[in-house]
């Protein structure tokens, strides 16, 4: 079966009385279109104002196709900090295993918010790696990082952190970070 022969079928269904059923068939649609414009999603993607740019690439990662997520990847070394958080973003949705070294990688982004994006993406992932990357963040000197990473820790539910989350949260005298810190230590899942 072809993409327009998917496309006919998906047509037809636009039209179907049950409104999750003609919006599942909507946004399908979008994907196959977007699938056969995935050159000029990317060319968008490349240049342009900002905006287009940030769209457009939260679409590939919409599509999440190999070709997608490799013109998604690229992205991780664009010059501009708002793409760079754009594009951890789109990871995050899907969350393509070939994505995970790359997201270790951008940890050592010279930009704060990109660092902070990353570590959010990075407590999604359900591989026992995670916790070690994460924790030399737990002790950042910019407290949102650090909050950040709590709450990071506290997603991934590793026993593992709940030592350097109790350290933390006895030695820290930031109100937030103590926040974060209690909420993840809730969070973690019971030693086996």
């Amino acid at each position: 079966m072809t993409l327009s022969d998917r496309k006919q079928a998906l047509s037809k269904v636009l039209q179907d009385p049950e409104e999750t059923v003609r919006a599942a068939a909507s946004r399908a649609l979008d994907r196959l279109e977007g699938i056969e414009r995935l050159q000029d999603i990317f060319e968008t993607a490349s240049s342009g104002d900002k905006p287009h740019r940030i769209r457009a690439i939260h679409f590939l990662g919409f599509l999440n196709t190999d070709a997608s997520v490799d013109r998604m990847l690229a992205f991780l070394q664009d010059p501009e900090p708002d793409i760079r958080v754009a594009t951890v973003k789109a990871i995050q949705t899907h969350l393509p295993k070939r994505a995970f070294v790359p997201l270790l990688g951008a940890l050592e982004d010279p930009d704060i918010i990109v660092v902070q994006s990353v570590i959010e993406a990075l407590s999604y992932y359900r591989d026992p790696r995670v916790t070690e990357f994460l924790l030399p963040f737990l002790t950042s000197q910019h407290a949102e990082t650090a909050c950040v990473t709590a709450e990071s820790l506290g997603r991934t539910g590793d026993p593992a952190a709940e030592p350097h989350l109790i350290r933390t949260l006895q030695q820290a005298t930031d109100p937030f970070l103590k926040f974060s810190v209690a909420e993840a230590l809730g969070n973690l899942r019971p030693e086996p």
